[in-house]
């Protein structure tokens, strides 16, 4: 209803837009068109920065039509008079709003700069989220009486969150939505009857990269080995369903080899061709002074040499890809986890060469280092899980949130991170153990609200395999 009442209300100012805003605005320059229309764009960049769109609706967008307008005449070789009547009229609203919105600013800063993040994070690239951030902008406007008064901690708290939300989802499909899209691709192509394992080994990735930038959205450090890690299993079931689809009844471990063999052929290719101009230019040379001959034929024998070790090279790491590997053995304790623990319980990802262990649910006692009773048959899941996958290091990350002091925090921390590191001793992993407390010095998501802090006190397991 609340919609359909700002639609009906804008609609009947375009109605009148003609008549009731001639308001104009003295350019700087009359003479060169193209100098009157950059002052107003500089104008609409300076309301974008800030969020006239928001706090000043109705003059932003008369102003914005209106340089639309000068724009378009501008293109067209229309006369100047419709240029510059145009600019001026854009120039008086957008100066306006800029008024309106230096005016309202003040009970909005803490809101906007949320707002200002999920715009940053690329929102308006997808028409789904920026439709849900009007919703949200319209909401705002009428909680704030149109920002006629400041928002309450809760109120802020909500939208906040919400703004969050949007953000999160900006940065999800400004990273995931091409290798989304790829992957609906070869479901399309009815991968999930062909190549069963290597779709859903991309689907996992994807989700899993997803997982990450939800927990640490601003911090590409944080998410971005795993988008890598998605767009490379994306990749490779395209190829895999390439294979299949040029050569029907390719069963899908036949076309994953193939592919490796593909890659392993295009890469050694690469090679000999850096290595055949290598020949070539020094041949070229040889020929150009006979004088040094002898010197030039030693580096063609070297160069053969080389490409004749990068062709032996090649050929180890296309039987490699045979071996069991470091990767395989987290994948699979990675599709374990998902088995023995709830969301609520634990989370697992790869890092780099690590395996991380999330525990969300070792629920110590406010300011105690004991671990409860109920917790042990968590750890000891997780420690199966860490033998399995061959540890040679763990190393027990404890975590706070940034409720007390700094210092005490630290304390609090270390002093459960060696309980849980003391407790995996105990169980006989075969593996060595460290500890370390970060107090409140690494959160993974905002401490302003509960929930937050809730995810932030956690103990993380750094887990190195061996080699």
């Amino acid at each position: 209803m609340k919609k359909f009442k700002l639609v009906l209300c804008y609609s009947i100012a375009l109605l009148l837009f003609g008549c009731a805003s001639s308001e104009k605005a003295e350019l700087v320059s009359t003479d060169e068109l193209r100098v009157a229309v950059a002052e107003v764009e500089g104008l609409l960049k300076a309301a974008d920065i800030d969020q006239a769109e928001l706090l000043s609706y109705k003059e932003y967008t008369r102003g914005a039509e209106y340089l639309a307008k000068a724009q378009r005449g501008l293109s067209g070789n229309y006369q100047a008079d419709y240029i510059l009547e145009n600019a001026a009229r854009g120039k008086a609203q957008l100066q306006q709003a800029l008024k309106n919105t230096r005016t309202r600013t003040p009970n909005a800063t803490r809101i906007l700069e949320a707002r200002k993040a999920a715009l940053d994070a690329g929102l308006k690239g997808s028409a789904e989220i920026a439709n849900a951030m009007v919703d949200v902008d319209e909401d705002l406007t009428d909680e704030t009486d149109n920002f006629a008064r400041a928002l309450e901690p809760l109120e802020f708290s909500e939208f906040q969150k919400k703004y969050f939300e949007l953000e999160t989802r900006a940065v999800q499909f400004r990273e995931l939505d091409e290798i989304k899209k790829a992957i609906q691709k070869a479901a399309d192509q009815d991968a999930r009857k062909l190549a069963p394992d290597s779709l859903r080994t991309a689907s996992l990735d994807v989700n899993e990269a997803e997982n990450i930038i939800a927990q640490s959205p601003r911090d590409p450090r944080v998410y971005q080995l795993s988008v890598t890690i998605a767009e490379e299993s994306s990749v490779l079931l395209t190829e895999v369903m390439d294979v299949i689809l040029n050569a029907p009844g390719t069963p899908e471990d036949i076309a994953l080899k193939i592919v490796q063999q593909n890659r392993a052929l295009a890469k050694l290719s690469e090679n000999v061709g850096s290595l055949k101009q290598n020949l070539e230019t020094t041949q070229s040379t040889l020929m150009e002074t006979e004088g040094a001959l002898k010197q030039q034929n030693q580096e063609l024998e070297s160069t053969r040499s080389n490409l004749q070790e990068t062709e032996s090279a090649l050929l180890l790491q296309n039987q490699e890809l045979e071996k069991t590997s470091t990767q395989v053995r987290f994948q699979r304790a990675m599709d374990q986890a998902v088995k023995e623990f709830s969301e609520d319980e634990a989370s697992v990802y790869q890092q780099g060469s690590k395996l991380i262990f999330r525990l969300k649910k070792i629920n110590f006692a406010s300011g105690s280092a004991t671990i409860p009773a109920a917790s042990k048959p968590l750890l000891a899941k997780v420690n199966d899980i860490i033998r399995f996958v061959g540890a040679d290091l763990v190393a027990v990350e404890g975590h706070t949130d940034s409720v007390g002091s700094a210092e005490l925090n630290k304390s609090l921390s270390t002093k459960r991170a060696i309980s849980v590191a003391n407790y995996l001793a105990s169980l006989a992993g075969g593996y060595k153990i460290g500890y370390v407390g970060y107090g409140e010095s690494r959160p993974i998501v905002t401490n302003e609200t509960k929930e937050g802090r809730a995810i932030n006190r956690r103990v993380d397991l750094v887990v190195t395999a061996r080699k």
